[in-house]
């Protein structure tokens, strides 16, 4: 692609948008907030190679097509205008989310637990739209998810529809995108490799426990096994030390691989204490190694999740103490004691008031959190 100054003259020779700020997640665009002078909008601009081998724009009329199926609130991006940007790009303005994604939100740890189970929800609907107009999108990853409010609660928001295809009927499957090693499912590894609704799915469980938990490790080294290891020093032997970065990334991605068709990504995350059981259910069915243990349709995981009832637990930054609001009329704080360090005190609040009191000690952050979580009214 060319330069960000190339494109920006290009789009500023449209006369439609006023240029606000470069984004820099795009792996394989240039993305940009705009106003769309035209419309008077906010807008997010994307623009793309122009690849003359397939229709130009693929990407924003697919989209269409899978917001026209829902009228109202929808949780995908909409996308409001398309056009070719001079000979050699294609963009297109879409709905803007100042919020930001995923992503970004995960800098600074993870979600609330509530709010990261609604988020969820929410990105179960909108591919339930895409599956609808027989549509996977086949790259769920936290970039590709814009977090918004509305109407009082989290509302996301599904973009990126670069790696989207379509299917033949509900169950069939199509080739899967490796853009995102991690989030790719054990049947998009297989040789050759498949994708179905359910690979939509699994990837909205990893998302999902990201959310709940924090990031997974991005570096593909932490997921080295033996035979990784043995590759790589292998090569470090054959090349004198010198190893290239393609061939480190293609071990550690056989390495992905091999966890995700194995226990499993997420067992290389840090599950949060207040984590209930039966979100880690749900979240386990949903990353099922074998697809045909997954959730049949996503109205099933979407039930499951919609009947859990627990505290928006958030965490500190240090990781030592975690809070809850508006819980059984009260406000709560679970905290590792400082001058006992093998305690854990519960104090809790009448809401808003700031009054912590002490209710419960336990020795154990897990068992302190689920009887916060079991209290009944």
């Amino acid at each position: 692609m060319g330069s960000s100054e190339t494109i920006g003259h290009l789009i500023a020779e449209t006369r439609k948008y006023r240029l606000e700020s470069e984004n820099d997640e795009g792996a394989n665009a240039y993305t940009f907030r705009a106003h769309h002078l035209h419309l008077d909008l906010p807008v997010f601009l994307k623009v793309i190679d122009a690849d003359t081998s397939q229709d130009l724009f693929t990407e924003p009329r697919l989209l269409v097509e899978a917001t026209k199926v829902r009228e109202g609130d929808s949780n995908l991006v909409r996308v409001y205008d398309a056009e070719l940007l001079g000979s050699d790009y294609v963009l297109f303005a879409m709905e803007l989310v100042p919020e930001g994604s995923v992503l970004s939100r995960l800098k600074t740890g993870p979600m609330p637990l509530m709010d990261a189970v609604t988020a969820a929800i929410g990105i179960l609907h909108g591919l339930a739209q895409l599956h609808q107009a027989l549509l996977v999108h086949r790259d769920i990853k936290p970039a590709n998810v814009l977090i918004s409010n509305r109407h009082g609660r989290v509302w996301p928001k599904i973009t990126d529809f670069g790696s989207v295809a379509r299917i033949a009927h509900a169950s069939a499957t199509v080739t899967a995108s490796r853009h995102s090693a991690l989030y790719v499912p054990p049947e998009g590894w297989a040789s050759p490799s498949k994708y179905s609704t359910l690979s939509d799915q699994y990837q909205v469980g990893i998302v999902l426990y990201e959310m709940v938990n924090g990031s997974l490790p991005y570096e593909g080294e932490a997921y080295f096994d033996r035979i990784a290891r043995q590759e790589l020093a292998a090569l470090k032997t054959g090349m004198h030390g010198a190893i290239d970065e393609v061939d480190r990334q293609l071990i550690a991605n056989q390495a992905i691989a091999r966890a995700a068709c194995g226990k499993g990504v997420i067992e290389f995350g840090n599950s949060k204490s207040y984590m209930p059981k039966s979100l880690s259910r749900i979240i386990k069915r949903a990353t099922a190694s074998d697809a045909s243990r997954r959730y049949n349709a996503l109205s099933e995981m979407i039930g499951e999740l919609e009947a859990l009832q627990f505290p928006n637990w958030s965490p500190s930054a240090c990781g030592n103490k975690f809070t809850a609001t508006h819980w059984r009329d009260w406000d709560w704080e679970v905290e590792n004691c400082s001058k006992k360090p093998e305690q854990w005190m519960v104090k809790r609040s009448r809401v808003d008031a700031n009054s912590f009191r002490r209710w419960y000690e336990s020795q154990c952050p897990l068992d302190a959190c689920k009887k916060v979580n079991e209290l009944r009214k």
